[in-house]
């Protein structure tokens, strides 16, 4: 195939991860969001001579030109920010900030790239002509919300004893047989029945309730629901 014959589908998968590996076992690690782009580097398991200087220029060397071509394969543009390993030396700061800037006279986009700052920053703009690769390929999270994070078993069982408590003390206490039903994520309910299980006995014996609580494999992480089982009514529901 045509895509393997040419190492294509490689390339494509590397326009798409977010960490990129260096040649000499350091990587990139490239985040965009809707301010900037972000480009971090990482001498990674590079280990070098035992000159370290000389190890964090060749890193950050080899970091400027990929990342002059990695800004032209994701066709990525607006404000850039490049993190480079600190360089203690002057005399490097400034020889990686004129590799960039002779890197970049590759670019048919309009680019241009400011000095490494005392924080040991890059900044730079890039014209936009289109949409990045990243947005033309891929669409938020429907779960997340393009925060690439979900909330933790630990925080949805506080979220789902907080919404207990509010449930059971608007309850009649006339009404001793209140039974609830609670379907949650197959973690969540781990939790529940481990770390915070005397927790959840607590609450029964002090509001009069009694609890059961089922997993249900179509549930997402932060999602959850509370039944009266009485009724069946769904007293309350949680999506994230």
């Amino acid at each position: 195939p045509v895509f393997e014959r040419f190492n294509i589908a490689r390339q494509l998968e590397n326009a798409f991860s977010r960490k990129v590996p260096l040649k000499s076992g350091g990587y990139l690690v490239i985040d965009e969001t809707e301010a900037l782009v972000s480009i971090d580097v990482n001498t990674g398991s590079h280990k070098g001579s035992k000159d370290q200087e000389s190890t964090i220029l060749k890193v950050n060397e080899e970091s400027v030109d990929e990342i002059s071509r990695q800004l032209r394969l994701r066709n990525m543009g607006g404000l850039i920010v490049l993190d480079f390993i600190d360089m203690k030396s002057r005399r490097d700061q400034n020889s990686i900030y004129q590799r960039m800037k002779e890197c970049l006279r590759r670019d048919k986009a309009k680019t241009h790239v400011l000095p490494i700052t005392p924080l040991g920053l890059m900044e730079m703009t890039r014209q936009r002509h289109s949409e990045s690769v990243r947005e033309a390929v891929y669409d938020d999270c429907h779960y997340c919300k393009g925060r690439g994070k979900v909330r933790s078993p630990e925080t949805m069982s506080v979220e789902i004893q907080r919404k207990l408590s509010e449930i059971l003390k608007k309850r009649k206490r006339d009404n001793s047989d209140f039974k609830l039903l609670i379907v949650v994520n197959s973690r969540v309910l781990n939790r529940l029945r481990t770390e915070d299980e005397k927790l959840l006995i607590e609450m029964e014996k002090r509001y009069f309730g009694k609890l059961s609580f089922r997993a249900d494999p179509d549930f997402h992480a932060e999602q959850f629901k509370i039944v009266n089982e009485a009724d069946e009514k769904e007293l309350a529901t949680f999506n994230g």
